[in-house]
């Protein structure tokens, strides 16, 4: 009988263990509370469904749907001991926006003590667009011994559709912007009827201590070195469509869906 159970075990960590390979080299789909429900949800109620069909039940296939269900929720914990982190980009963009072109031209850690930099990902682009999930940039590894900073150069170029009519009712002293007369904007063209497709271009370099989430730095309890969680980077854009900031997040599992806890911008 335990050998029984035992198998089950087994298959479970096996579900999780195909899981993480296929979305950690293929997929690179972040695991979100949307997603998190949906298979908690679903899961148990085909398992339900099987139960009381019985040649389903036969041949256990309620058993097998628990298992895979137990499995594929596993996915986002023990992903936290791969050894490196995904980034993950996406935008809280203005009601304008209608896609966000994001480029990580070069991310770089000093080694301790020294003048040398370690370039650990470049050249790494995401077409964001308003309300979509977080998108795959690449692996990055942040907890490497030995660094101490940071530096970052990353571009962002913002489609906006402007529509003057709509604009000029709340912003009576805003005119559509042209290349030259507004230094952020690189495109402006008449779509006819009041409407212009305007592209603004940012380029933003900072640089600054090895991130650590709030609460870390501050005294907090610290993380096993095995455990490291995906990075998010949300690309902040304005009513206007203009970039704002970008602000970092370790998403960490929960019980029930993702904690998104946010890293403070190195300062100036």
């Amino acid at each position: 009988m335990w050998l029984e159970k035992l198998k089950w075990v087994f298959l479970v960590i096996l579900v999780a263990v195909i899981g993480i390979l296929l979305n950690e080299n293929f997929i690179h789909l972040y695991i979100s509370k949307s997603i998190f429900y949906s298979i908690l949800i679903s899961g148990p109620v085909l398992a339900v469904i099987a139960y009381f069909i019985k040649p389903a039940r036969h041949y256990g296939v309620h058993k097998f749907l628990i298992t895979l269900t137990i499995g594929l929720l596993l996915i986002p914990y023990l992903s936290l001991l791969k050894g490196y982190s995904n980034m993950f980009a996406k935008d809280q963009a203005g009601v304008m926006a209608k896609e966000i072109r994001f480029k990580i031209v070069k991310f770089e850690c000093r080694k301790e003590g020294q003048d040398i930099w370690d370039t650990v990902m470049e050249n790494r682009q995401a077409i964001l667009y308003p309300g979509k999930n977080w998108v795959w940039l690449g692996r990055i590894d942040f907890s490497a011994p030995g660094h101490d900073r940071i530096r970052a150069i990353t571009e962002i170029e913002t489609d906006v559709i402007w529509d003057q009519n709509i604009i000029l009712q709340e912003h009576p002293d805003w005119g559509a912007p042209t290349p030259g007369q507004a230094p952020d904007c690189i495109k402006s063209e008449d779509l006819g009827e009041g409407k212009y497709l305007i592209t603004f271009f940012h380029r933003d370099e900072q640089e600054g201590p090895v991130l650590a989430p709030k609460g870390l730095e501050e005294g907090g309890p610290r993380l096993p070195i095995a455990i490291q969680p995906d990075l998010g980077l949300d690309i902040v854009v304005g009513e206007d469509g203009r970039f704002i900031r970008n602000a970092f997040h370790a998403l960490f599992p929960e019980p029930w869906g993702d904690m998104s806890v946010e890293i403070p911008r190195p300062p100036e």
